[in-house]
């Protein structure tokens, strides 16, 4: 279950992303753990999205556009 917090949101209707592509990023993207924090990152289409994970659900914090 993806679960889309505000700012993550905020800033995807800001730059143009839908769900369905925050969603492929995490899926099909690299991916990789922020040291000593319980965050995630994964790359790919030219979009970042820093999530978290518990249980069964992904909690996107925020996403934006590489540089």
């Amino acid at each position: 279950m993806f679960i889309f917090k505000k700012h993550a949101l905020e800033k995807m209707d800001g730059l143009g992303i839908e769900k369905d592509e925050v969603k492929s990023v995490i899926t099909k993207g690299m991916k990789w753990k922020e040291k000593n924090t319980e965050k995630w990152h994964a790359r790919a289409f030219g979009i970042e999205v820093v999530f978290s994970k518990k249980d069964s659900s992904v909690f996107i914090i925020t996403v934006y556009l590489e540089d």
